[in-house]
């Protein structure tokens, strides 16, 4: 509601179309899962229980290997999408950017945990995650956030120098797909988070990877390219679930339990339970 209200606070000023509105809108509107989750963790959480939720944001290697595997796979079936689909051959400029300016990767992961993992996960995984893997499983769990995840993104199509606002141009139904990949997308980041042994910084990682690995070989794309990513990402996504539970379901189904037997002694080492259940 924070992030909507804003939105329109911002379309009915008529200032959602200008730069400067644009930037203001990010920063009052883009950060409110992160403000969110940090006020509720300061609100409801102990001091140890602080303490665990910002160390599962430090850095790990845990569980990396299943970002590597979902980052491949969504440049591998993107590129062909983009390529056979809509002629849309490989620049390779930011990898060019890499070669030329080594440093410039710096920027490239700085944008890949700015642009969400930053401004998102401190709440949507970081707080709202657990509580909602306890209370109605990992699939169901995952898609009921995945859809809060969404819609909560309403408002950007209402600023044109989003690209969710010129993907919406080229369809309105564009919106409902998109939903639908947060959706599906969210039940990958759980996996992602159940094998790095409930890491938020993986989860994050895999949020920020989403979000611009296809710009490792494209700047731009055609719009309805765009739009067709979301459909590329829900199908690279459904297949990852797919192993997960087909492939590896006794053993990832014994890690999950064993993940949630920790998230219950946790809830209740640190005094937290109403934080948790309610």
């Amino acid at each position: 509601m924070w992030t909507w209200t804003a939105g329109s606070a911002f379309v009915l000023l008529g200032v959602n179309d200008t730069a400067v509105g644009e930037i203001i809108f990010l920063f009052s509107a883009g950060i409110v899962p992160s403000a969110v989750g940090l006020i509720m963790v300061f609100r409801t959480y102990t001091k140890d229980a602080r303490k665990d939720y910002f160390k599962r944001f430090t850095p790990t290697w845990r569980g990396t290997w299943f970002v590597l595997v979902y980052a491949v796979l969504l440049l591998a079936v993107a590129t062909w999408v983009l390529v056979t689909f809509f002629g849309e051959n490989p620049d390779f400029a930011t990898v060019k950017g890499f070669v030329s300016i080594p440093l410039t990767i710096l920027g490239f992961i700085f944008g890949l945990y700015m642009w969400g993992p930053v401004n998102e996960e401190f709440g949507w995984r970081g707080y709202a995650l657990d509580k909602m893997l306890i209370r109605h499983g990992l699939v169901k769990g995952s898609l009921m956030l995945g859809f809060v995840w969404g819609i909560w993104h309403l408002p950007w199509i209402f600023f044109p120098g989003q690209w969710q606002a010129q993907a919406f141009q080229v369809s309105p139904w564009w919106f409902v797909v998109y939903v639908v990949q947060c959706m599906i997308f969210s039940v990958v980041i759980s996996i992602a988070y159940i094998l790095s042994k409930r890491s938020y910084f993986v989860a994050a990682t895999v949020h920020g990877v989403g979000n611009v690995v296809v710009g490792l070989f494209y700047f731009e794309v055609s719009l309805s390219g765009t739009v067709w990513f979301s459909v590329t990402a829900i199908a690279v996504s459904l297949a990852i679930i797919g192993a997960t539970f087909g492939l590896f379901g006794r053993r990832f189904r014994a890690l999950c339990a064993r993940e949630f037997e920790q998230i219950h002694a946790d809830r209740d080492e640190f005094g937290v339970s109403e934080a948790y259940s309610s």
